[in-house]
């Protein structure tokens, strides 16, 4: 029940600064052009920097197995997504069936995932957390893009993957098991835009609802579909096989809230891409952000009782 509460309270503090975002866009100070910009700037510095930091710590076994016990749990999620979304989303249902696989699939667990966790666990949870995103993007660029094009090269995977999220993660991990700690004049303004990541992450999604038409959107009944499987079903039932494994509370509490997040933006990135419906795909990422305020602290309710 206490989980249930601090997500709650969480999620409307993370609102809130979505809210001033929605504001500062209706009244012209974020425009289309500055959030994009501020988009880049959170996925290229801010974040990485902010994993990067939290393995700025001192070496614990403990917590080295935790991470392998993360990129585990993260790989079975994954793998349970896909198989409940092959159930409900059949490639018979139309043009968008990659749109809506990728929506139901693969969460915004680094846009919403690392503030959510960040907010409650604090850096041992983002320490965790990145864990769910090398698997993630294993997946993403691999399979997502199987989903949409129906090739992939391993060249093009591993292309794709050169990414600063990654390079943040494999550098972290490198100083951490050497621990090599760099000097407090350099981490600590490294780590205060690291801290910047929650504020910034919520301000262009407050603006990116704002920039879209919500009530056009919720009018469209197969949406509900896809927002049900992406932040109830999946969630749901990957916390049930999650929980069997009886590992660190932690380690898997994290990976359960990086499932319980709503679509990731990378649904759109690769509908702009590869010549798919990127419109129906905001609309997929902008319902079930806005749903996932409800939703999350439900799944976290729920799992306090198993």
């Amino acid at each position: 029940m206490e989980l249930a509460a601090i997500t709650a309270y969480k999620i409307i503090t993370m609102f809130v600064m979505a809210m001033i975002g929605a504001v500062c866009f209706k009244t012209n100070i974020i425009t289309s052009e500055t959030n994009g910009k501020l988009s880049n700037l959170l996925l290229m510095v801010i974040a990485p920097l902010m994993i990067f930091c939290s393995y700025q710590r001192e070496f614990s076994r403990q917590q080295l197995e935790g991470l392998f016990m993360a990129l585990f749990l993260a790989a079975v999620s994954h793998v349970i997504a896909i198989l409940i979304t092959k159930v409900f989303i059949r490639k018979s249902s139309g043009e968008n069936y990659g749109i809506e696989s990728m929506a139901a699939i693969y969460s915004n667990c680094g846009f919403m995932g690392i503030p959510l966790v960040n907010g409650i666990f604090g850096a041992d949870g983002v320490f965790y957390i990145t864990a769910y995103i090398t698997v993630f993007n294993l997946f993403v660029w691999t399979h997502g893009i199987l989903l949409m094009i129906g090739k992939q090269t391993a060249k093009e995977a591993l292309k794709a993957m050169k990414t600063p999220t990654i390079f943040a993660i494999a550098a972290g991990l490198i100083f951490y098991l050497f621990q090599i700690r760099l000097p407090e004049m350099i981490r600590e303004p490294l780590a205060a835009l690291g801290d910047m990541n929650t504020p910034v992450a919520m301000l262009v999604a407050g603006a990116s609802l704002a920039d879209s038409s919500l009530i056009k959107m919720l009018k469209k009944k197969r949406i509900y579909l896809i927002s049900s499987l992406r932040l109830l079903v999946i969630p749901l039932i990957t916390m049930v096989v999650l929980n069997a494994f009886h590992l660190d509370p932690m380690v898997t509490t994290t990976v359960v809230l990086a499932t319980a997040c709503p679509a990731g933006s990378t649904g759109t990135l690769f509908a702009l891409r590869y010549g798919k419906d990127a419109i129906y795909a905001s609309e997929l990422f902008g319902v079930t952000t806005t749903l996932s305020l409800i939703t999350i602290p439900l799944v976290m309710l729920v799992y306090t009782f198993l």
